[in-house]
């Protein structure tokens, strides 16, 4: 009853939250799921592999499909260089053989009817044809519309042809128009005798007709291609024949240049190119050299068109293995979630376990460990259910027990004294820390208006201590009444407690105080209780405590309070501690007026939540602070509460005991009349609200 008021109590302060309860509303750190796990496993270990090798596989496919384009792109290049160079070819050899047959004629007709043979018959691509001798001279002239006379010869002083044929070496000019709107080029040759030596030059004027037809033979084969010629310089000198063809946008000489120094793509005599034309669109271009000489031909083709095919492939490989990939992906999720599944059943049947649902079960799906699992969770759930059933019947014995042993245990706590209004007013209260505890308090009448208070702690809490608490007092009211003096009782006590103390590891603090009121003095005995407080009171309060306890501190007269309390210093070892132990005791003389308070270590070692303990110097600025602290059942009431409220929402750790007596002396003047009931039963707490800590100050 009285820790149900005690909490009823607590609940109407508005404090902070126990450092437990805070401590739970903390956030927790996030943890990672075993869902999140075995999905980011299923991905790592099927799919990841899988996209990994899909794009390799898009990756060589790729490249082998541009190695194809470009292999075809070269053919075709390499192709169109082999037919310009047979045809150069041709004509060059075909020029030295005539050139040396002309050699060996010495009439200027038959030079010229052969001469005429080479180009009407042989090579009708020859345009003009002329011979020089090593000094310059012409000696053969004609052309496809006749043969030049000897008037009409010329002697070649600047035709950079002829000079270099007759220093030795070949000539070959660029592709350009004639006047009658044809293309062609002039090559020219050194001729030899015998000895190697150059003896002349011949020079002929070729029609790049047979070329330009080669080029344009590329085109035809794929309609996308486009061939053209450049010379030595990198400059073009044959146009592609497309007529949207655009020659590339930047400067060829320097387009190769950067070409072969960032990306050189040389396959054996060809180089890949990738370059933009003049009309924006970028292309990919072959060049293959001519040989002899040192023309090239460059067959290029849009990008998209040479490689639409290899992208269409990609695309279609990549949608393949991405496809692959999600299915996979897809089937891995499901086969997780359904592996889950189950696992989300069981988690939700432990919550609902810690949260004492017992009646939860698990629905079973198939035949598999996780069904054998589920099985499994439902049988312990019954067993668990069942056992909470009888664990609740046990207890229900076990509250029943313990409700009967407090109620056995306040039984043995006396209700009311057993004297009159006239000797002592006493009032006492005793909280125990669980159900039952080991606080106990004792009054005993004696003779000629004597009376004797004890006051008790067993160590340890519980049934144990409750047992010792019972055998404790009723051997105090046995011993009290055949030995007069508390030291001598408590001796006693040590005695015949000793042996079944020290069997259980546990000792008794026990306090005992003889009030003899005609003598006005107090005789007490303390065997490790907390020492008795002494609360007197008067404009003389301060120098009659300082003289019988000179251990106070010197208090001046403008600081004496109303009231004074001071500990009466008696101690001793607890009851059975050792077999040998010997206590003394100590008398103080009374006043009228003054008040003893008898308090347990529960009331002092009381904790808050910070805690902080309430303390000695609490207790006594309480005492102190008490006008008129006459009704000793408002004094303990008093205490009790500003102990509860100094611990607030915290949990009583110990037994708190607390008695207080007010001895009824007569003054030397008059009798004070004595209008305090007395009231020994435990704290009944009424409906007024409570102080939430501070000083309180009442006045009786």
């Amino acid at each position: 009853m009285v820790q149900r008021l005690l909490r009823r109590v607590r609940s109407q302060h508005h404090g902070p939250l126990p450092a437990r309860e805070q401590q739970q509303q903390k956030p927790q750190p996030r943890q990672h799921s075993i869902s999140t796990r075995l999905r980011w496993s299923y991905l790592l270990s099927s799919t990841l592999p899988l996209m990994l090798v899909g794009t390799l596989l898009i990756f060589l496919n790729f490249r082998t499909q541009q190695e194809l384009v470009f292999d075809e792109q070269i053919t075709l290049s390499t192709q169109a260089a082999r037919e310009v160079s047979t045809y150069v070819s041709g004509i060059e050899a075909q020029l030295l053989k005539t050139g040396r047959t002309l050699q060996t004629m010495r009439f200027r007709d038959q030079r010229n009817r052969i001469a005429q043979e080479l180009i009407t018959v042989n090579y009708p691509n020859l345009r003009d044809l002329s011979m020089f001798t090593l000094n310059r001279s012409e000696i053969t002239h004609l052309s496809q519309e006749r043969i030049f006379s000897p008037d009409e010869y010329a002697r070649q002083t600047d035709d950079p042809a002829v000079l270099q044929a007759l220093g030795g070496t070949g000539y070959r000019s660029d592709i350009s128009h004639t006047s009658d709107g044809q293309q062609a080029f002039v090559i020219a040759l050194p001729l030899r005798n015998d000895q190697r030596q150059v003896v002349g030059a011949i020079r002929a004027e070729v029609s790049a007709t047979p070329i330009a037809v080669a080029l344009r033979m590329v085109g035809r084969e794929e309609s996308s291609n486009v061939a053209y010629l450049i010379n030595e310089h990198n400059e073009i000198t044959l146009e592609g024949s497309q007529p949207d063809w655009s020659p590339p946008a930047a400067d060829l000489e320097t387009l190769l240049k950067v070409e072969a120094e960032e990306a050189p793509s040389d396959r054996g005599n060809s180089r890949v190119l990738f370059y933009e034309r003049a009309d924006g669109k970028m292309v990919l271009g072959v060049l293959s050299p001519v040989s002899p000489g040192n023309w090239s031909v460059m067959v290029e083709k849009p990008l998209g068109v040479a490689f639409g095919n290899v992208w269409n492939n990609m695309l279609l490989l990549g949608t393949l293995v991405a496809m692959v990939g999600l299915i996979g992906l897809g089937w891995g999720l499901l086969t997780a979630q359904q592996f889950l599944r189950p696992l989300k059943a069981l988690r939700e049947g432990a919550m609902a376990l810690g949260e004492s649902n017992l009646a939860h079960r698990i629905e079973v799906r198939g035949t598999d460990e996780m069904a054998q699992l589920a099985q499994t969770f439902n049988q312990m759930a019954e067993q668990l259910q069942a056992s909470l059933s009888e664990i609740e019947q046990q207890n229900a014995r076990l509250r029943q027990e313990l409700a009967l042993a407090r109620d056995i245990q306040m039984g043995l706590l006396p209700t009311q004294p057993p004297w009159g209004h006239d000797t002592l007013n006493v009032d006492a209260c005793s909280i125990p820390a669980y159900e039952v505890g080991g606080d106990f308090y004792s009054y005993i009448s004696l003779s000629e208006r004597r009376a004797a208070i004890s006051i008790g702690d067993i160590s340890g809490k519980g049934i144990g201590a409750a047992l010792l608490m019972a055998l404790t007092s009723s051997m105090v009211e046995s011993q009290a009444r055949q030995i007069m003096q508390p030291a001598e009782v408590l001796t006693a006590l040590n005695r015949l407690l000793h042996v079944r103390f020290q069997s259980n590891k546990m000792n008794a603090a026990l306090l005992y105080a003889v009030f003899d009121l005609p003598s006005r003095t107090m005789v007490v005995a303390n065997a490790g209780m907390i020492a008795p407080l002494l609360i007197r009171r008067g404009s003389g309060v301060g120098t009659e405590l300082e003289a019988e306890y000179p251990t106070l501190p010197p208090l001046s007269n403008h600081h004496r309070p109303s009231s004074m309390c001071a500990f009466v210093e008696v101690g001793g070892l607890p009851i059975g501690a050792m077999p040998s132990a010997h206590y003394h005791s100590v008398t103080v003389s009374l006043e009228p007026g003054d008040i003893l308070l008898f308090v347990s270590d529960g009331i002092v070692e009381a904790h808050n939540e910070r805690g902080e303990m309430f303390g000695f110097e609490r207790l006594e600025h309480l005492l102190e602070s008490i006008a008129n602290p006459d009704d000793v059942h408002l004094l303990v009431d008093l205490v009790l509460k500003q102990v509860q409220n100094f611990m607030g929402f915290a949990e009583q750790h110990d037994d708190m005991t607390i008695v207080a007596v007010r001895p009824t002396l007569r003054c030397d003047s008059e009798v004070r009349g004595m209008k305090t009931s007395v009231n020994n039963t435990f704290v009944s707490f009424d409906s007024s609200p409570v102080h939430q800590g501070g000083t309180f100050d009442v006045s009786v």
